[in-house]
């Protein structure tokens, strides 16, 4: 049997899967982050200026762009590599199995090509995590890091976990092993991007390394709280609400819309509705209820009278 990676199924992470699922929904195959050259264009820069900034790189976007347009820029020249060397790794997406070992390392060769000696391959020695001098965390032993990956990999084509929640499972055990001597981490996220990909297909282009930049020692506070609880529900939870928060953008308004319609008139005829019911009659998650509750308060359309137990709600009129 294959090893089963821990982690409990909190009613959070449904929620996530559930939301997420609805903002993807709501894009459509004519969405700009479906179809348009441009965006994708602005999105690859952003995930590889953000992804090597979690990494140290200190080159400018500016720069980043120049180099994907292949000019010449003055800086560090390990630093213009790095850049390089993740434009060739993103170009090869298309041609990655997200279920093939080999092309995992494939993919880490290209990416770590030129930057270390064993790029390519796992590693021979043991390493670690360190932050700010210290030891935060001990990856695999060496000697079972073949093992121990090839175990993921066949995990991954058998679990029954939802794509979202698998893709994260992968991420997390993939840090935690760190089979790598260096690259581990834009190897991890860009091997997330891919699994995402193989879901659905616009999610290739999804900046999900620009929010993990941004919320960077929660990235790392996450991965630390799941290797002290040995389960990885903390990580998972972390990165869904990153893959939320980096896909709201690109929802459609219209979706939008048309839900918040559909909760004024659901209130309208049932004030007395809990925002369980309205998820359930929306056929959303109670997140993504509640939030459409909240934005027709603020805007002045929707109104709560009495307790938040025992109340009722009172739709307003949108102008005379």
């Amino acid at each position: 049997m294959a090893h089963e990676p821990p982690l409990v199924r909190t009613a959070e992470i449904n929620a996530l899967c559930m939301e997420i699922a609805e903002l993807v929904g709501a894009l459509g195959s004519a969405s700009a982050l479906s179809t348009s050259p441009v965006l994708h264009r602005e999105l690859r820069i952003t995930t590889i200026h953000s992804s090597l900034m979690i990494e140290g790189n200190t080159l400018s976007r500016e720069a980043v762009t120049a180099i994907l347009d292949g000019k010449r820029v003055l800086g560090p020249a390990r630093q213009i590599l790095e850049v390089d060397n993740a434009r060739r790794a993103y170009r090869l997406m298309d041609d990655l199995d997200p279920l093939s070992p080999d092309d995992l390392l494939r993919a880490h060769g290209v990416m770590m090509r030129g930057l270390i000696d064993d790029a390519g391959r796992y590693r021979a020695g043991n390493t670690g995590v360190f932050k700010e001098g210290g030891l935060i965390h001990a990856g695999t032993p060496a000697r079972y890091i073949p093992e121990v990956m090839t175990d993921l990999f066949a995990w991954m084509t058998s679990t029954d976990l939802h794509p979202l929640t698998a893709s994260c499972v992968f991420h997390y055990e993939f840090e935690f092993i760190h089979p790598f001597s260096d690259g581990n981490g834009r190897t991890g996220r860009l091997w997330h991007t891919l699994l995402l990909s193989h879901w659905r297909p616009a999610l290739a282009w999804l900046p999900i390394e620009s929010v993990i930049r941004d919320r960077q020692e929660g990235y790392y506070e996450a991965i630390a709280r799941s290797n002290a609880r040995g389960s990885s529900e903390t990580f998972v939870t972390f990165m869904l609400t990153v893959i939320r928060d980096a896909l709201t953008p690109y929802a459609t308004a219209p979706s939008t819309r048309n839900r918040r319609e559909q909760v004024l008139l659901f209130l309208d005829a049932n004030p007395r509705a809990t925002i369980k019911a309205l998820a359930e009659h929306l056929g959303c998650s109670r997140r993504t209820a509640e939030r459409a509750v909240a934005a027709l308060r603020d805007s002045g359309r929707l109104a709560r009278e009495g307790s938040a137990r025992a109340g009722t709600w009172r739709v307003i009129a949108d102008g005379p």
